[in-house]
């Protein structure tokens, strides 16, 4: 079953008077399970990619299909309620919110579902557990490395539990034995809770464990095996 679905995409962004073409008709099907690594030069339209797909953005033609529902027709609620059910995001510059603490961020999402703060702050824990944080739970974003900010959103994406993962440039700010350990967790996870990944990546140890590699030049798919 696919749970995501670019049918003949196109985006564009304007710059005063200049229409930048980010995605020119893009066609893409997406398995659940699958573990993806889009590549591209800079301005090929990968983070576009993973925006549209992650419902941030709207395509200016075509449809973005996720688990069987048309995004664009959505309103503005029912995406965020789809993001936050469904769909984790990790931005390349973070995002991480100033004035809270590596565990606060990362309990954030399941605050707004609502429950017991006892449980979500566990929950939160365990998965700066699992990216080596556990140390740093009560350090805010400016007394973190980038290095650490990055295993905060990673962790926060996950705390979710969602069906669906982007991830833009996952381990491009991580040592070798932090890149890999992150590259096993969410590999453990695809593998054995059917958690669908796409990635926005250079990092050749990341591309040799995907499945699949989704190639983007120009804002068009030229090759996806």
């Amino acid at each position: 079953m696919n749970i995501l679905e670019f049918q003949n995409v196109k985006k564009n962004y304007w710059l005063g008077e200049t229409t930048v073409q980010a995605l020119q008709g893009v066609d893409l099907a997406v398995q659940q399970g699958e573990f993806i690594a889009v590549l591209g030069s800079s301005g090929s339209g990968k983070t576009t990619l993973l925006n549209l797909g992650g419902a941030i953005d709207d395509p200016t033609e075509g449809k973005v299909i996720i688990g069987g529902r048309d995004v664009s027709r959505l309103s503005d609620n029912r995406k965020a309620e789809l993001r936050n059910r469904t769909i984790g995001y990790v931005f390349q510059n973070f995002n991480l919110i100033s004035v809270l603490t590596a565990l606060e961020n990362v309990m954030l999402a399941l605050q707004i579902r609502g429950g017991r703060a006892s449980v979500i702050r566990a929950e939160a824990a365990q998965r700066l557990d699992e990216v080596g944080l556990a140390d740093f739970m009560k350090h805010r974003p400016d007394k973190l490395s980038g290095g650490q900010r990055q295993r905060v959103a990673i962790a926060r994406a996950l705390i979710t539990k969602p069906s669906l993962i982007f991830a833009d440039e996952p381990t491009a700010n991580l040592d070798h034995h932090t890149a890999q350990s992150i590259i096993d967790l969410m590999k453990d996870l695809n593998e054995k809770e059917k958690v669908t990944f796409i990635f926005s990546t250079h990092d050749q140890r990341l591309i040799d464990r995907v499945k699949r590699v989704v190639r983007l030049e120009d804002g068009k798919i030229v090759t996806s095996s």
